[in-house]
This record gives C-alpha cells, structure tokens and sequence, in this order.
C-alpha cells in the first residue's frame, strides 16, 4: 500500500510499504478521509523531525473495516464505515474515575497513520458512522470532539453573548455548537473570507479582529462577552480576550501557544470583575460520541469547512497548503469518496 511517511523537517514522502494485517481484537481500515490537523503541521516543520524513525501522521481519520483479527470484536463486521478515536484511556484509573479521562494516567496514544491507504486499530477504538454522515465528514469528529470538551467546562445560559475569538476551522466548529447550544454569537478574524463563512454557519455577528473592542463592546451594550473562546494561540491574542470579556464572565483557552509563550495577566480581572480562566485540551471517549451526533443530526456543519482535498500523492502539498494558511481545512481523499 501506499504510505506518506515524515523523515524530517519539511520531508513528507509517499512510499510503498507492506499492507497492514489484522492481529487479535483488531481492524485493518481502509482510509476514505483524513484531515491535516495543526499538530500535523507542528511535526512537519519541526526542526527535530529527523530525530526519530520515518513514521506516519495523520489522526483525524473515517474509513471502511476491511479485516478483522481474532477474538473479540463486538458487532463489527467487514464493510462498516468506522471513525478512528486514536485515544485509548483505561477506565480505571483516578482520573478516568473522576470523569477526566482526557488524562487517563494509562493513556494509550495509538499511531493511526492517517495519510495512508489502510491503518490497523483495536476494535474498541473504531465507531460506526450513521447513515448520512459521510466520510470527509466523520473525519470532523476527532476535533470536534475536543470543542465539545471544551464546552462541557462552559456555562452558556440561553442568549448569552459568546464570542469565539478566531475563525479557522475550529472556531468555525465552537460557532456551530455554541449556536445549537443557544448562545448568542460574535466571531472575530483578521481575515473576511473567514468571517463570511462563520456568517453562513450561524453566526449572529462578526467583527474585524484589528478592532474587535470596539465592535464587541459596541454588540453587547458596552458590556463585554459573556464566554470568550480563544481559538488562536497567540500570546497578544489571548492578552487582549481579558478586555473582551464581561464581568462575572468566562475565558476558555482553547488554543496552546506555538511557539510557546506568556502573557501579562492583570490578576484584579479575574478577582474584582469575577472572571473565570479554563483551559480545554482533547477529549473523553463520550465527547467523540457527542460529536458524531452533532454530525449526524446537522448541528454542525462541516462541509463549508473543507477548502482542499489532495489525493494520498498529493499529500505534501496538503501540508503545504495548511501550513502557509490558505483556505480553512485540508483533506486528504480516497479518490472518488467523500
């Protein structure tokens, strides 16, 4: 089969490599989507790419069962059209216990090897895809699941005021469910383009980012936002999200600094304006379920979202394209399927 593999900086090459078999309580999955996630492009251009073995990326995947081990494997059968959760957790442990599986202290990072023709996966970590949602689509559920934990953490009474402050793929994705969970919408971008579409998508209002105080202090009576989501991880952009946000108010960091850094906090905002700070980071196994829901049922769409899709031998250029920030998300398709 067909597979890109990473064997340095900027050094993603399509080789052929032996097909994957099936082992005891597992699936070989034929890949029909898979998307290039910012992680994907962080190991691409890292300088110490070439510390390690060649491998395979790619971790936003949906595709069809076409072997099955030995043992146990439930109710799946050959020619199920499966999503791939690439983290396995234990259930058992303290975190996992408390309901913060995210954290599993056993957590099992399973290597999907996205950008391939076929990958290989324990059973219980595939999901049957329901009738109508399609593969480019489920290939949405592993990010989405990360904004659905991220919104498990957020108070979003009825028509409070939510600005998500970013819309790349994934602040289109926190639009789309903070709208289904009834919240009143502002979208913040540098680029119009982006803003458009997080119009299409349900957004009540958008607003250049070069001046989003003024815009937002102005859509919401001069009193902030309710729940501020900062999907960029830019220190001056997350700085400036403590002035958009209203007393008694909440600030989600969704996003990780890349490169890493800091930022100035004033701690009177968080003490005498009430101010609450989270973070948010992957997800727990029933977030993945929640999302696909979401699919299923079209709360959330995904389709305006996907700018470009590149056949397995254009996979390169698929990471090219994401990493120079044109368009919204990437994908890389079986040819013909969607």
């Amino acid at each position: 089969m067909k597979s890109a593999l990473l064997y340095g900086h900027n050094d993603l090459r399509v080789e052929n490599r032996p097909d994957p078999k099936a082992g005891k309580g597992q699936a070989v999955i034929r890949i029909h989507a898979s998307g290039v996630c910012p992680s994907d492009i962080r190991s691409y251009t890292a300088a110490t790419a070439a510390k390690r073995d060649p491998w395979t990326p790619g971790h936003e995947i949906a595709g069809v069962v076409t072997e099955l081990g030995s043992g146990d494997t439930g109710d799946l059968q050959v020619g199920d059209r499966v999503a791939v959760d690439w983290r396995g957790v234990c259930g058992r442990c303290r975190q996992c216990a408390r309901g913060a599986a995210n954290f599993c202290e056993n957590l099992i990072k399973y290597p999907i090897a996205g950008f391939a023709e076929s990958t290989v996966m324990p059973v219980e970590q595939l999901s049957k895809l329901p009738d109508g949602v399609t593969f480019e689509s489920a290939s949405f559920a592993e990010p989405l699941a990360c904004v659905v934990n991220a919104h498990r953490a957020l108070p979003l009474p009825l028509t409070e005021n939510v600005l998500v402050v970013g819309a790349g793929p994934i602040g289109l994705l926190h639009t789309q469910v903070a709208r289904a969970r009834g919240g009143r919408v502002i979208v913040t971008d540098l680029k119009a383009e982006r803003l458009k579409v997080a119009q299409e998508l349900g957004a009540h209002d958008v607003a250049d980012a070069a001046n989003q105080r003024e815009a937002v202090l102005d859509l919401t009576d001069g009193r902030g936002a309710d729940v501020v989501i900062v999907t960029v991880g830019v220190p001056a952009v997350i700085e400036a999200a403590f002035g958009l946000v209203a007393k008694n108010g909440f600030v989600n960091l969704f996003a990780g600094t890349h490169p890493k850094g800091a930022i100035a906090l004033n701690p009177d905002v968080p003490h005498y304006d009430q101010v609450s700070v989270n973070g948010s980071h992957d997800f727990i196994p029933n977030d993945f379920a929640t999302a696909l829901r979401l699919l299923r049922f079209g709360q959330v769409d995904v389709a305006p979202l996907i700018s470009h899709r590149f056949p397995l031998d254009a996979v390169a250029e698929a990471f090219e394209t994401t990493k120079r920030q044109l368009g919204l998300k990437s994908l890389v398709v079986a040819e013909g399927e969607k």
